[in-house]
């Protein structure tokens, strides 16, 4: 249906957790929304094989949410708990009913999942050149904050890099000081940061694993939750489960473009520390304000 034909009319819209039941319709519906904004001929094949869905739902049902229109599921969005910093998203609505109110429905439980966690740092990724989405994450306080360039290297095999051990070749009795070591990193990185769900979430779901570079002390100098590139539909990566932290830094100033803008919520204004983003096959890193750079995680644009 294309946009002149779709009109401002109220829904009655439901909104309930995201069950099992509903995660090849809620895919399906991510496809199509992210595919029909981005004008793809085939909106149903955006993204291929990667998952967005079924992993991200995995790595936390209880704050996984569906919209529903007479029982059919028209909606869902996502929310991540990480420590101090709170990130939601992928939200997306099935494009034919765009413009009811049914993106503002579905962020009322995130924000209420936000206040059960207590999270003091609350984040998502949008698409900068879109007044609807703009407007959207501004009623609930996010303001935009930088554009992120989105760029891609292909991996190769290189020398073999000394200190460096992989969270899934630990024992059990191993993990947990791993994770403990983890978190102290992400903290120095931005106070409270906690990448311990992301961990364990790829780890259970066999979706890759987590590179851990030892210090020349006992902690970390860098950490990176790192997926398969060959996983197949239903295996691969959620944004939840590729991220990356290091401890904070100061690279050469690099100039930035890019389409996605990255929007905090002003009750964080400023933040405590800078920000940085990631994708999954190169580190980007980004001023902020503050003037200072330390990487961080990020997340892919979501759909209003």
């Amino acid at each position: 249906m294309s946009a002149a034909k779709r009109t401002s009319v109220a829904v009655p819209v439901s909104v309930r957790p995201l069950v099992e039941p509903d995660l090849d319709r809620a895919d399906e519906i991510f496809r199509v929304a992210f595919g029909t904004f981005l004008g793809l001929p085939e909106p149903e094949t955006f993204f291929g094989t990667a998952d967005y869905v079924r992993t991200r739902w995995a790595a936390d049902p209880r704050a996984a949410f569906a919209a529903t229109v007479e029982g059919e599921v028209v909606g869902s969005n996502f929310a991540a708990d990480w420590g101090s910093v709170g990130y939601f998203g992928p939200l997306t609505v099935r494009p034919d009913l765009w413009d009811r109110g049914i993106g503002r429905r579905l962020m009322e439980p995130v924000m209420d999942r936000f206040d059960t966690w207590e999270n003091r740092h609350l984040g998502l990724f949008t698409f900068s050149h879109s007044p609807k989405h703009l407007e959207l994450y501004r009623r609930y306080g996010f303001w935009p904050r930088f554009l992120t360039a989105v760029m891609r290297k292909r991996v190769t095999v290189s020398a073999v890099v000394p200190g460096r051990v992989l969270y899934g070749e630990l024992t059990a009795a191993e993990r947990p000081d791993a994770l403990g070591l983890a978190r102290a990193l992400t903290g120095a990185v931005h106070e409270g940061l906690s990448l311990e769900r992301e961990i364990t979430a790829v780890q259970a779901q066999g979706l890759g694993d987590t590179v851990l570079l030892e210090g020349a002390g006992s902690g970390l100098d860098g950490l990176a939750v790192w997926p398969s590139a060959t996983a197949e539909r239903g295996r691969r990566p959620a944004r939840t489960c590729a991220s990356s932290s290091s401890a904070p830094y100061a690279p050469a100033r690099t100039p930035r473009t890019g389409s996605n803008d990255c929007w905090t919520r002003a009750s964080n204004w400023p933040p405590r520390r800078g920000w940085g983003n990631w994708t999954p096959e190169r580190i980007w890193p980004a001023r902020t304000p503050t003037g200072a750079w330390p990487t961080a995680v990020s997340a892919p644009g979501c759909r209003a």
